[in-house]
């Protein structure tokens, strides 16, 4: 939910006295003051079930400066920002939500390679995740995030964003939760746009009523939305795996359907890198286990083509754009 803040400055200054009886305009108001050259980082997260809290606890952020010439590193030290401090639930931050892990902090101009780390679940200590049966240390291969490079540029501030799949990147073996670097963007935040969905409501019913069968606990249906690059066919539409089946596409993001308060299907994603997507549109949800393909004894496949889409950026970024599946 994006939040755009419209400032209206409005100025009511009244002279009397010395002969002067009309108003006598006030000193010029000032702009606000833009941030300085730099960087900021926000995270933000999709949304997930079956999960309470996903805890972040960070570390720290290396950023490695880069020579210029093919990249390799210049002879400068690694700039280490500790980040201890900064304990991220994860579930708090979806859709148009972040959580500022770096705010206008100055760099020298020049290129940088950037490392997130992170501390993995011990005990009680580190980053975890807390579901109906308690909490749970969260365990990973690597204890960090390549988040690749920024280009810092003299007198600009950069913004990024870092996107979580928790849905693709958050994995349980039924014993331990284990997070893998799937499902991951890295946005830059001038040139993203967030997408809000709908789906037909006829195409909710349609696909209960085709698979009924097929129901999760409680004759319950998960209705999903698959975000793919532009142009996947429906044949071509993978579901949520560590890698694409032959002559498939893994989805770029997913995000639930759900009802609103106005009782209609709709679906979020955001930080989205502007540019153009197809988009699918599945009820089986709950067959697609992020750890494996799917096979065609599971159940599971996309449904429908909800179409192609656009996402533009607007002009300084994060601009809304919106989708409606069918009719």
């Amino acid at each position: 939910m994006m939040r755009t803040s419209y400032w209206l400055l409005v100025g009511v200054l009244a002279g009397c006295g010395g002969g002067d009886n009309g108003s006598k305009p006030g000193p010029p108001s000032n702009p606000p003051p833009q941030p300085a050259q730099g960087l900021s980082i926000g995270l933000s997260d999709a949304p997930l079930d079956g999960v309470d809290r996903m805890v972040f606890q960070m570390h720290s952020l290396e950023l490695i400066p880069e020579g210029h010439m093919g990249g390799h590193h210049g002879g400068s030290d690694s700039i280490v920002l500790d980040l201890s401090r900064h304990r991220v639930d994860m579930l708090a931050y979806q859709g148009e939500k972040a959580y500022q892990l770096l705010r206008e902090h100055p760099l020298d101009s020049g290129r940088y390679q950037l490392r997130l780390h992170w501390t993995p679940g011990s005990a009680d200590q580190g980053s975890f995740v807390e579901d109906g049966q308690g909490r749970h240390p969260l365990h990973a291969d690597d204890p960090f995030l390549e988040l690749g490079e920024v280009m810092i540029r003299s007198g600009e501030h950069h913004g990024y964003t870092l996107e979580l799949d928790l849905r693709q990147g958050l994995h349980h073996d039924g014993e331990q939760y284990h997070f893998a670097h799937q499902g991951l963007r890295w946005v830059d935040d001038a040139t993203m746009g967030h997408l809000l969905g709908s789906v037909e409501a006829s195409w909710i019913a349609d696909c209960e009523a085709d698979n009924a069968s097929l129901a999760g606990l409680g004759s319950r249906f998960t209705h999903v939305a698959y975000l793919y690059p532009e142009g996947t066919a429906l044949e071509a539409m993978d579901d949520m795996a560590p890698t694409a089946e032959v002559d498939k596409v893994t989805p770029l993001a997913t995000s639930w359907v759900r009802h609103d308060h106005q009782g209609d299907w709709v679906f979020a994603i955001g930080y989205l890198p502007a540019g153009r997507y197809q988009v699918g549109y599945s009820c089986l949800g709950h067959l697609d286990q992020p750890e494996s393909n799917e096979s065609a004894e599971s159940g599971f496949a996309l449904y429908r083509d909800g179409g192609p889409l656009v996402i533009d950026s607007g002009e300084e970024g994060g601009q809304h754009n919106r989708h409606h599946c069918g009719g």
